[in-house]
């Protein structure tokens, strides 16, 4: 009898020991809830920690950069054409006890990155002419044409001109990643955009 006690004991002993203590590897961070509520602030450092147990819940955050790859829109630009923007970007949560009070999860944290990024990438766009989107410099082009009217010793005449177009693509990206980083700060989700970039512009059958 007596010794039955003791394991019953022990054995409750291992259970709440196991049950207080929890670890943290380089790639996570923490944070602990008691009853749903977060008690402490984020726990980023690696290593053993400890938590009271069964009333103490830990929720472990990924510590490293998080993608966000957006689906393809049509989007009208300033000069009323048609183009598919997909856009991707690369994220972090910097504060993992303020992303678990707005986000709880990463699943609903890029539900809402959809939505803010999504509308960056559409307003930047629209307020941009076709050249200055597909081109990201101010290089001059030359064009050349050939004149059927004319005729010189090899049967062709090459007309060229120079075209200085103004090119705004790496404005475009980085207007859309202060915008989306502005939008994020204002929220206070716990969340920072570490890098924005359109993947593929493509014309429309119309254009």
């Amino acid at each position: 009898m007596k010794q039955t006690i003791i394991l019953i004991i022990l054995l409750a002993v291992l259970i709440i020991g196991y049950g207080s203590i929890y670890i943290i590897n380089e790639a996570e961070q923490a944070v602990v809830t008691q009853f749903g509520k977060p008690v402490g602030g984020a726990i980023t450092e690696a290593g053993l920690h400890f938590k009271t147990p069964i009333i103490q819940t830990v929720m472990k955050f990924d510590k490293r950069i998080l993608e966000w790859d957006g689906s393809a829109n049509e989007i009208p630009t300033l000069d009323n054409k048609y183009i598919l923007i997909d856009a991707f970007a690369r994220w972090r949560i910097s504060d993992a006890l303020q992303f678990y009070k707005s986000a709880k999860n990463e699943m609903l944290a890029q539900s809402r990155l959809d939505d803010i990024l999504d509308g960056a990438v559409r307003d930047e766009i629209a307020n941009r002419t076709m050249v200055e989107i597909v081109r990201s410099s101010n290089r001059i082009m030359v064009i050349q044409d050939v004149e059927s009217s004319t005729v010189n010793v090899k049967n062709e005449s090459i007309k060229k001109s120079s075209m200085k177009m103004e090119g705004a693509r790496l404005l475009i990206v980085e207007s859309i990643l202060k915008s989306v980083s502005k939008r994020l700060l204002d929220l206070n989700m716990g969340i920072e955009i570490v890098d924005v970039q359109l993947k593929r512009i493509n014309y429309t059958n119309q254009v």
